[in-house]
């Protein structure tokens, strides 16, 4: 599989790739949709290849085109704790301070139906994605890692390498990274990691 890169201002989507199948990982912010676009079709991908959308968590730089993609038939892949997540960040939207040229559309949940992370990850894998979804709070209690082979995708989790100073969450979400043998990883703003094995 290959991973592909989108960022806009300092936040970065991932595209995963397998055959011509999709899996996009992240949505950047509510006026990223022109980067995402361009991206998308300079990849050569449509909408009808994209077999499903996860947000590693909804603050405003990663799950800000959530709507626009969801009604252009992106499948979403929301876990039940995600959806008050989700109502934080319509919420948040919706004050002119935090989208002054009101480009966000409120996710609708009325619409989503939640997927514990296996149901997700069962998912994926019937559209020939193999990958994994994991729960990972640490950074937010909604936070969801996308697994490749031996590689992350991890959002906002702090790294690896201060995880023992953040203990509670973080370390125990480092260390089921660790336990499903997670050798690197892609953060949300400081790109490609090297793992430290001990």
């Amino acid at each position: 599989m290959l991973i592909h890169a989108l960022t806009h201002k300092h936040a970065t989507m991932y595209i995963i790739a397998s055959g011509d199948r999709y899996l996009l990982y992240d949505c950047l912010w509510q006026d990223s949709y022109p980067v995402i676009r361009r991206g998308l079709k300079e990849l050569g991908i449509s909408y009808e290849q994209i077999c499903g959308l996860v947000v590693s968590h909804f603050h405003p730089d990663h799950g800000g085109c959530s709507e626009i993609l969801r009604r252009h038939g992106v499948k979403m892949l929301v876990t039940a704790e995600q959806f008050s997540a989700i109502s934080w960040l319509n919420d948040y939207f919706l004050q002119p301070k935090n989208d002054p040229t009101r480009q966000y559309l409120p996710l609708n949940t009325a619409e989503l139906v939640p997927y514990s992370c296996a149901a997700a990850t069962e998912f994926l894998h019937s559209q020939g994605i193999a990958a994994k979804v994991l729960p990972t709070p640490g950074h937010s209690e909604d936070s969801i890692s996308l697994i490749v082979a031996t590689t992350a995708m991890v959002g906002d989790l702090p790294p690896q390498e201060t995880a023992a100073a953040f203990g509670g969450s973080v370390a125990s979400s480092w260390q089921s990274l660790l336990d499903h043998g997670v050798k690197d990883y892609y953060h949300a703003h400081t790109g490609y990691n090297r793992l430290i094995l001990c």
